[in-house]
C-alpha cells in the first residue's frame, strides 16, 4: 500500500520541459492542502458551521484540480491554481475571524515557492515576491482597521493556531526536502560527470593508461614534491614489428594487443611508478624512487613477461616483444626550478631514453639498453 501510495505522488512527469521537482512540490502540496480542508470541514460540522465547512468544500475541490493538473504535465496552470486559492481562502479567514486564526502565515509557503518552485528569471521572481508582500501587506492592513466578523472563543482560536501552525510547517518542510534533494542529486550527478570527464582527459582511451599530457604533469608533480630521495628513473618501450602485427592481423588485433600490454604494464607498474600510453605503439615507464640499475632489472623482467604474453586473435597466437631504451633523471630542484624547467628536463631524458630505445631495434629487438 506504501508503495504504491509512493508511486502516485511520485509519478514523473512526461513534458520535455517539464521539472519533476515542480511537479512534486505543487502535488504533494495541494494533496496536503487536501488534507487540511478536510480536517476543516470535519471541524466545522462538528460546531454546525455549515456555511464554513461548505468553503473549505470549494478551497478543497480547487486543490484537488491543482493536484490533477500536475498529472497532465500542467505544472505552470497547477502553480497559479494553487497560489490564487490559497490567498483567496487566507482572505477569507482573516475577514472571518481576524489575525488571531494564523492563517495569514500560509504567506511564508507561497514566497517559498515563487524561489523553488519556479523556473522564472530573477526579475520575475522579485515581481513574485513583491506581490506575495503586498498580500501580506493588505491582510494586515485589512486586520489593523476592520474588526473580525466573528470573535473567536478560546478553544476555537486554538484549534486554529495548531492546525495551522502544523500545516504550514508542513509545507514548508516537503518543498525544502523536495528542493534539496533534487540540488544535491543534481550536484551528485554533476560531480560524477566531472569525474568521469577528468578521467577521460586524463587517460588515453584505447588503453586505459594515462594519456601523454597528464603523465608528464603527475611526473613534474613528482619530481618537484621533492620526495625522490633515490631519484627517478625513465624508459621508453616500443613494440617490436607492430607495423607487420596490424598487416597480418588487422588494425582490430594491433588494439587488442595494445589493450592487453596496457593491462600488464598497469598492474606490473603499481609497484614502481606509472606507465603511460606515449603514441602509437610507444610507451612511457616512469619509475619513482628507483635508480637506473634496478629500473633495469624490472624492465628486463616486464620483457619476458611480454615475451610469454599468450594474445589471441581469432584462433592464432600473436607473438609480441618489446624493446626498451632507459636512463634516469636528475630530480635535484632549487627554488628557482620552474614546472617548465623541470618539464624540459625530463624531455631531455626521454630524448636520451629514445636514443637507446634506437640502439636495441638496431642491435636485435627484445632487449633492454640503459
Amino acid at each position: 500500500m506504501k508503495t504504491k501510495l509512493a508511486k502516485i505522488i511520485f509519478k514523473d512527469v512526461t513534458g520535455a520541459n517539464e521539472s519533476n521537482r515542480v511537479s512534486f512540490i505543487v502535488r504533494i502540496n495541494s494533496m496536503m492542502m487536501c488534507i487540511y480542508f478536510i480536517i476543516w470541514i470535519a471541524v466545522f460540522s462538528i460546531s454546525a458551521r455549515y456555511a464554513n465547512a461548505g468553503t473549505c468544500f470549494l478551497a478543497l475541490s480547487a486543490y484537488a484540480a491543482s493536484t490533477y493538473l500536475t498529472y497532465k504535465d500542467k505544472n505552470k496552470w497547477a502553480l497559479l491554481l494553487y497560489s490564487a486559492v490559497t490567498t483567496m481562502w487566507m482572505f477569507r479567514f482573516v475577514i472571518s475571524w481576524g489575525w488571531e486564526c494564523g492563517i495569514q502565515h500560509f504567506v511564508f509557503v507561497l514566497l517559498v515557492l515563487v524561489f523553488v518552485g519556479t523556473y522564472i528569471s530573477t526579475k520575475e521572481k522579485m515581481l513574485a515576491s513583491i506581490a506575495v508582500f503586498s498580500i501580506r501587506m493588505l491582510l494586515y492592513l485589512w486586520h489593523i482597521t476592520h474588526e473580525p466578523m466573528e470573535i473567536l472563543s478560546r478553544r476555537m482560536s486554538v484549534t486554529f493556531q495548531i492546525i495551522n501552525i502544523v500545516s504550514i510547517f508542513l509545507s514548508l518542510i516537503v518543498i525544502l526536502n523536495i528542493f534539496t534533494r533534487d540540488k544535491l542529486a543534481t550536484e551528485a550527478k554533476l560531480a560524477q560527470y566531472n569525474r568521469q570527464l577528468k578521467v577521460v582527459a586524463e587517460h588515453d582511451h584505447l588503453t586505459g593508461l594515462l594519456n601523454r599530457r597528464s603523465g608528464m604533469a603527475d611526473t613534474v608533480s613528482k619530481i618537484m614534491s621533492g620526495s625522490l630521495s633515490t631519484g627517478m628513473s625513465i624508459a621508453i618501450g616500443d613494440i617490436d614489428h607492430f607495423k607487420k602485427i596490424n598487416d597480418t592481423y588487422g588494425h582490430e588485433a594491433g588494439d587488442e594487443v595494445l589493450k592487453t600490454l596496457a593491462k600488464l604494464f598497469d598492474g606490473y607498474m603499481s609497484e614502481y611508478g606509472i606507465a603511460i600510453r606515449w603514441g602509437g605503439e610507444e610507451f612511457l615507464f616512469v619509475f619513482d624512487d628507483v635508480n637506473l640499475d634496478d629500473a633495469f632489472v624490472a624492465l628486463d623482467g616486464l620483457r619476458l613477461k611480454i615475451s610469454t604474453l599468450e594474445i589471441v586473435w581469432k584462433g592464432e597466437m600473436i607473438p609480441v616483444t618489446m624493446t626498451f631504451g632507459a636512463t634516469d633523471i636528475n630530480v635535484m630542484c632549487s627554488s628557482s626550478d620552474t614546472e617548465l624547467d623541470i618539464e624540459n628536463r625530463i624531455n631531455e631524458a626521454i630524448d636520451d631514453a629514445d636514443k637507446k630505445l634506437y640502439m636495441g631495434k638496431e642491435s636485435g629487438r627484445n632487449k633492454v639498453v640503459i
